[in-house]
């Protein structure tokens, strides 16, 4: 009786085991093919980055890409002002100002970090690509107390298809191409700086390309208000937002290669308006930019930008008002401005290298419609180290100077050391 049992159990056993290796045996086989689709999908990733140069291929002709970057900026001034964040040429304080502010001010933030997206589709008219892209230099979400909060910006958002360009983008006054490297996010004071929607064309030639846009209006203006007391004026920014503007900025660019260095030539033609329901006014301005980068020795490289006009007001990082307000006529007065910047970039080794740069900004002030507190020029100097031990990794850091002066001789200036830490993707 219990041998015939023993033998019974023993079937039991083996027609159990028998089901656990089928089991496992179909189990083995879906992942065979999970495998297999996983190394399909690698190889058309793979076959996506030799034909377009990186991304996802998400349909037959279409690539898509994600990259970015985290920042950690590290923030030493000597004095309380010129920017919490990066350098801001007006919030520099005079010498009279500092009475009331700390000798030293301290702040680590991750504000610059970015993220973009790209697609790229092979069409009968071209390539037709999209890009958007942001950054964390909206408003403040929350306090410092607390997850250190702030809101997205837009940076990009446009879409391409040919010669054809609708979106923001930079602005086609301004070559990026020419910037020189620095950590501050800040820049130069007398560098161009302005992303905005536009409407570009660009035609290719042999050595460059030439480039025509239609780019969005805004103006500020600044005048002198007589205060209640009718002996004291003061400056008065009369904010323009757009409203009263119904001629787009008139953009065009020449960008040139000619086998020795790159240069750019850039033309701008601007319309000014304003209504404030009791006053209206137009007049035109306009600007010129000329940039260039030029090899020296090695990878060393000189980086120069000219701006100069009427029409440079917020396209330079100066941030001038674009024109004034006649206090007794209140008719728009252009005003001449100036901007430029040289730089020298050393590198000691492949992974790590030097950037020096000193810029300046003035504008030309009428005491007839500014009063003599207003700003009148800027300078500024980044001097910086930079390692990247890896391609994608860059620390650096970097002294920076910067320096104010207003219409009645009053100056003052900081002295800043900032640290970077930046980690692509």
């Amino acid at each position: 009786g219990s041998d015939s049992e023993s033998i019974a159990e023993m079937k039991a056993t083996i027609e159990q085991l028998k089901k656990t290796v089928l089991a496992l045996e179909q189990k083995v086989a879906v992942m065979e093919e999970k495998q297999a689709a996983t190394d399909e999908t690698v190889q058309e990733v793979v076959k996506a980055e030799g034909e377009s140069g990186g991304g996802l291929k998400v349909l037959e002709n279409t690539t898509m890409s994600i990259y970015g970057y985290t920042k950690l900026d590290v923030l030493y001034t000597d004095t309380e002002g010129g920017g919490e964040y990066n350098l801001v040429p007006r919030a520099v304080p005079l010498d009279s100002e500092r009475a009331s502010l700390s000798d030293n001010a301290f702040i680590m933030h991750a504000r610059e970090s970015r993220i973009g997206f790209t697609s790229s589709t092979d069409t009968g008219w071209g390539k037709f690509k999209t890009k958007i892209e942001t950054d964390f230099y909206g408003s403040e979400g929350g306090g410092q107390r607390t997850s250190n909060p702030y809101h997205l910006r837009l940076r990009l958002a446009y879409g391409e298809l040919g010669n054809l360009l609708a979106g923001q983008n930079w602005s086609t006054f301004v070559d990026a191409g020419a910037y020189p490297e620095v950590v501050d996010f800040g820049y130069p004071v007398g560098r161009l700086f302005v992303l905005q929607p536009q409407i570009r064309w660009t035609q290719p030639f042999a050595g460059g390309s030439f480039q025509f846009a239609l780019e969005n209006p805004e103006a500020d203006f600044l005048s002198k208000t007589l205060q209640d007391d009718g002996n004291t004026y003061v400056d008065t920014v009369i904010n323009g937002d757009g409203k009263d503007e119904f001629v787009p900025d008139i953009i065009a660019r020449l960008n040139l290669s000619p086998g020795y260095g790159k240069y750019s030539f850039a033309a701008m033609a601007r319309r000014y308006s304003y209504d404030t329901g009791l006053y209206s006014d137009d007049a035109w301005g306009g600007a010129v930019s000329a940039n260039a980068v030029l090899p020296t020795f090695g990878k060393d490289n000189i980086r120069l930008s000219i701006n100069y006009g009427t029409g440079l007001g917020r396209y330079m990082r100066a941030d001038f008002a674009d024109a004034f307000i006649n206090p007794v006529t209140h008719e728009i007065e252009t005003s001449d401005q100036f901007g430029a910047f040289v730089s020298y970039q050393h590198f000691w080794l492949d992974s790590l290298r030097s950037t020096i740069v000193y810029s300046y900004a003035s504008r030309d002030n009428d005491l007839n419609y500014v009063t003599d507190a207003t700003n009148k020029l800027y300078q500024s100097v980044h001097a910086n180290i930079l390692w990247s031990p890896i391609p994608r990794i860059d620390m650096g850091l970097e002294y920076i100077w910067g320096y104010r002066e207003v219409e009645n001789g009053q100056n003052g200036d900081i002295n800043r050391f900032q640290s970077g830490f930046k980690f692509k993707f």
